[in-house]
């Protein structure tokens, strides 16, 4: 086996090799427990970006990475923790981990399905030391050990892209939470007229409406159907990822692309 780089809590290197390994971006220190007991001294903390950075800059180097979405940051979530690897890190494999009854993190993992190509993903609650490791050998042999249930839904992670057609919808997301759905409300918020939030108010609500019938299962409403209720309540539901403060950065397919 090519051992990964041993670290401690505070991300020092308990040996210097250069390949594989197994990547854990957490910042809760409870969950690592199992991490270490499934993975010992090939495993890697990173509790938050900056650490991660400096694991990169040392050439530290995963086959597998276990990422989070809330790093408990002002700054990044986990979706700037998939960029980081994406870009310096391709060939790591990703899985996208969290506790997907969460606000926000249903659309998390369409994310990184969708821009990051996320290899599988994992719920936190199902994190026991045998099936991180059922994960690693399924996973580095080309299996999918993702719940058949979740590999269905992820079928529709495109979804992602008509939630977030454009930065702009960024903006107007944050608002709408703020304004309970009122699109004129929204509009005094942004300083922008009411009639340019058209084109956002039917696209986006019938964003909504698919993602909620493909990943929530919450039926069709049909053609009576109240906008303002629908996008106040996905709003609402999704603030957490809908309000992350890279969202803007890392939705931007030119800020994916590799050089």
């Amino acid at each position: 086996m090519i051992r990964g780089f041993a670290v401690d809590q505070g991300g020092r290197p308990g040996s210097a090799v250069t390949t594989g390994g197994v990547l854990l971006v957490d910042d809760v220190p409870g969950e690592r427990a199992n991490f270490e007991q499934a993975f010992g001294r090939d495993l890697t903390v990173a509790p938050s970006i900056d650490q991660l950075n400096e694991q990169l800059r040392r050439g530290l180097n995963w086959n597998l990475a276990f990422v989070d979405f809330n790093l408990s940051s002002q700054t990044s979530t986990g979706l700037t923790a998939l960029l980081r690897l994406h870009h310096e890190r391709p060939g790591t494999q990703i899985v996208t981990y969290s506790q997907f009854t969460e606000s926000g993190r249903t659309l998390y993992a369409a994310a990184a399905h969708h821009w990051f190509n996320a290899s599988a993903l994992m719920d936190k609650t199902k994190n026991d030391p045998g099936t991180l490791v059922h994960y690693r050998e399924s996973i580095c042999n080309g299996g999918n050990p993702t719940p058949v249930p979740w590999q269905r839904r992820l079928q529709w992670a495109p979804l992602i892209d008509s939630l977030l057609a454009d930065a702009s919808w960024v903006r107007i997301w944050r608002a709408l939470r703020d304004a309970a759905g009122d699109m004129a409300m929204v509009a005094e918020i942004l300083h922008v007229d009411s009639s340019s939030l058209r084109g956002f108010k039917d696209r986006a609500t019938e964003a909504a409406i698919q993602f909620n019938e493909k990943f929530h299962d919450i039926p069709h409403p049909g053609r009576t159907r109240n906008k303002k209720g629908i996008l106040a309540t996905f709003a609402a539901e999704h603030r957490h990822f809908l309000t992350a403060p890279d969202l803007s950065t890392v939705m931007s397919p030119g800020t994916r692309r590799r050089c």
